[in-house]
């Protein structure tokens, strides 16, 4: 019977440890280093020939699209800075993506 409690014991609290660590990791993600971007060309991925496609909304956005990921990148300082080392202008910024890890993919014209 003391075996039984106790399991049930462990299994609770590793319950409500899971779920305050799942709380943690809520936390906004670090800014994008220049190695945290991925910039991928709209128009090459789509003359690739080796069957991936891309989205509609990316291979062929519309202006509300292109405004909002344009909108933000100017509202990340970091993000503007890793665009810069990678020689992307603004104007180029079709679609961002946003990994789980953090890191961003850049769609560009």
């Amino acid at each position: 019977m003391k075996k039984i409690i106790a399991l049930a014991a462990m299994i609770s609290a590793s319950t409500f440890a899971a779920g305050a660590y799942a709380q943690d990791t809520g936390v906004t993600a670090p800014a994008p280093s220049a190695e945290a971007v991925t910039i991928v060309s709209v128009t090459s991925a789509q003359n690739t020939g080796d069957g991936s496609r891309l989205p509609k909304s990316i291979s062929n956005p519309t202006p509300d699209v292109t405004q909002a990921a344009q909108a933000q990148v100017e509202a990340d300082p970091s993000l503007m800075t890793a665009l810069k080392e990678k020689n992307v202008e603004l104007n180029n910024v079709v679609a961002v993506d946003t990994a789980l890890n953090g890191g961003k993919t850049v769609y560009i014209k």
